[in-house]
């Protein structure tokens, strides 16, 4: 009688046949693992890596550099009236002179001969104009006495049109005189102040020697100042040009910060006024600034640096985060979707429209809900998969 087999008997061949099935299993699953792992890793590698971040709102920070040259508001020049020998200077380029102290002298021996000659050519011309008034009065009673004789027919016409003639150029000859007569007065009149400071020239006021163009010996003219002079007490003023669409930002009263290189602080500036410059129009505005420091003297190199904010805006994003092209401005929104691998994320380009800046951040009118991505460590397109990482 066959032996009978236990209800949970299992033969040989079926228990190797579920071990070879398990072990199959486990390789499959131990190999998915692998698979994914590298998978994943070669991922790592190859996709872009990015960061993003969601817009947030705020303001903008405008702000404003430039150069310019210090330069005194008041600057007084002094100019020989005639070709005069210089006699002496007692200043040099550079020094600081009080008011009322002698700069250089000329020697005006000369003038004081040509005053004395000009003098009386006035005096020649005073005659002749009493002369010429004399005549243009006498012509007028001759014209109204022969007015009267035509008219009665004692006289012909002719005569009446000669006496006419004589009047006029006795007024003519009159008005003449009397312009010379004036010329010559003015003529006397500078000749009579250069020959009254003795050829002297003094300091208008308190200030600093910026330019003498005639030493010793040499002689004056009038075609260039004798010296010129910043008036250190009536202040000092910057001018800096600005980019255009910067100066609505910056205003008449305003403070600024003024760092002068060749000082060892800064200094304070009050905003005057701001122009259009002269040599961009519309491109480019100056910015008149006061300064007040000690230590300045004119001709010093000095940059400014203002700061204001804007109006607040609901979507800043950083500059990095625009791009630009043929069809205008776009950023790049993160998205996920599931994947074979899992959920996966990838770029979706979206058109902004940009309304302000600064040096870091722009506003956009667009509202964005999604992520939008500030860098990349590749260059990216629309619709491509990346790693995502965090934000530094």
């Amino acid at each position: 009688m066959p032996k009978e087999e236990p209800a949970d008997f299992i033969p040989p061949h079926e228990g190797r046949k579920k071990q070879t099935i398990g072990r199959l299993s486990l390789m499959f699953f131990i190999m998915m693992m692998v698979l994914t792992f590298f998978s994943n890793t070669l991922l790592h590698f190859t996709l872009p890596k990015v960061e993003a971040e969601r817009p947030t709102n705020g303001v903008l920070i405008k702000e404003i550099f430039g150069e310019g040259t210090v330069e005194v508001k008041q600057m007084w020049e002094e100019y020989a009236k005639a070709n005069l020998p210089v006699k002496e200077v007692l200043v040099e380029r550079g020094d600081r002179v009080s008011k009322g102290q002698t700069i250089l002298s000329l020697d005006i021996h000369s003038l004081q001969d040509s005053y004395l000659d000009e003098q009386t050519r006035l005096q020649l011309l005073e005659l002749s104009l009493a002369g010429a008034e004399d005549t243009l009065e006498q012509k007028q009673r001759d014209y109204e006495n022969m007015k009267a004789l035509v008219e009665n027919g004692a006289e012909a016409e002719i005569n009446l049109r000669n006496a006419e003639k004589a009047l006029a150029e006795a007024a003519r000859n009159c008005d003449t005189t009397r312009l010379n007569l004036t010329m010559q007065e003015r003529k006397v009149q500078s000749l009579a102040e250069q020959v009254a400071n003795g050829g002297i020239y003094t300091a208008p006021a308190d200030g600093i020697i910026t330019e003498l163009n005639f030493a010793a010996g040499s002689s004056a003219n009038s075609t260039q100042p004798l010296f010129r002079l910043a008036d250190t007490g009536q202040g000092f003023r910057l001018v800096v040009p600005i980019a255009g669409e910067l100066a609505e930002y910056a205003q008449p009263g305003d403070t600024v910060s003024v760092n002068i290189y060749s000082l060892d602080h800064k200094i304070e500036g009050k905003i005057e006024r701001i122009t259009d410059n002269s040599q961009h129009p519309g491109e480019q505005k100056d910015v008149w600034i006061d300064l007040a420091g000690e230590g300045l003297a004119g001709g010093e190199k000095g940059e400014i640096y203002l700061s204001k904010k804007t109006k607040p805006y609901p979507a800043l994003v950083p500059n990095s985060a625009i791009y630009t092209d043929s069809d205008g401005s776009f950023v790049y929104v993160l998205k996920s979707r599931k994947g074979p691998l899992g959920m996966e994320n990838y770029v979706q380009r979206l058109e902004v429209n940009v309304e302000d800046s600064d040096n870091e951040k722009s506003a956009l009118t667009n509202m964005i809900a999604d992520e939008v991505i500030i860098q990349s460590n590749k260059p990216l397109a629309d619709g491509d998969k990346v790693l995502k990482e965090a934000a530094n």
